[in-house]
């Protein structure tokens, strides 16, 4: 464990190498969450309810996911693709340690440098909206802080899964990007997903998005029964080894194409 704490420490000081990159990229987090809490500010104004929420219940939520999304969606892993199509993975399969581990222990560390500027951030939105945030009883927070944690883990392997790209094309950036806008619509950071249609909450429940940070925040505010948490958990949990399983499948048969191209 050792190493992959060495692996943590350096990555951790890696992140604040360039710190104008670091900050713009969190002032852009930040002016996303923003805009979404000004929309609906406008959206409710001169109106008691929208969407069968009220206006102190959609900036609770919206604050809430976009929070979330900021810890659970920060990670190092969307230049994975790139690395491997470039040969650059090379200099780390070739060393006695284990890829993946490496790769969380990167991504451990990117993601609680992001949560110390997160705090400061919410901070700053809380004194500007005010939202009317209640926290549940601990049973409950304990159940959010995991199934967060399972998001961030199902975050991870889908972006493992996306990295095999690499194997086949240069092209990793544009699936990427889309997966990424893909997420603001089908995640619920833009709004909650059970405004939409149920045959349309149907369909978007069929893919591994709204487990990124919708079913967490619905959890939070105490949307589901225990049985519905139940249910919910065990398909987050179950989208995640059918990923990992993906991944590997793909994994495995990219190595036996793998070139090191430019080695």
């Amino acid at each position: 464990m050792k190493k992959y704490w060495q692996i943590f420490s350096i990555s951790w000081q890696n992140g604040f190498v360039y710190p104008v990159s670091v900050l713009f990229w969190r002032l852009r987090q930040f002016l996303l969450t923003f805009m979404s809490l000004t929309i609906w500010t406008v959206i409710f104004t001169g109106h008691q309810q929208a969407f069968g929420y009220t206006q102190k219940d959609m900036i609770a939520y919206v604050f809430l996911v976009g929070f979330l999304q900021s810890v659970i969606l920060a990670t190092v892993l969307t230049n994975l693709g790139s690395d491997i199509y470039t040969g650059q993975i090379s200099n780390t399969l070739l060393k006695p340690i284990n890829l993946f581990a490496t790769l969380a222990a990167q991504d451990i560390a990117d993601k609680l440098k992001n949560f110390g500027f997160i705090i400061v951030e919410t901070v700053i939105l809380f004194l500007i909206f005010k939202p009317s945030i209640v926290f549940p009883p601990l049973t409950t927070l304990l159940i959010f802080i995991f199934s967060a944690l399972l998001g961030a883990v199902l975050l991870f392997s889908i972006m493992l899964l996306f990295g095999t790209l690499g194997f086949w094309t240069p092209d990793t950036w544009a699936p990427r990007f889309l997966f990424y806008m893909f997420i603001d619509f089908t995640a619920g950071k833009l709004y909650p997903l059970n405004i939409f249609p149920p045959l349309l909450q149907k369909i978007l429940f069929l893919t591994p998005f709204p487990y990124l940070s919708y079913i967490q925040t619905q959890i939070f505010i105490g949307k589901y029964t225990l049985m519905e948490t139940a249910q919910n958990i065990f398909i987050l949990i179950a989208w995640i080894v059918t990923i990992l399983f993906l991944f590997r499948f793909f994994w495995e048969r990219g190595l036996k194409e793998y070139g090191a191209l430019g080695r």
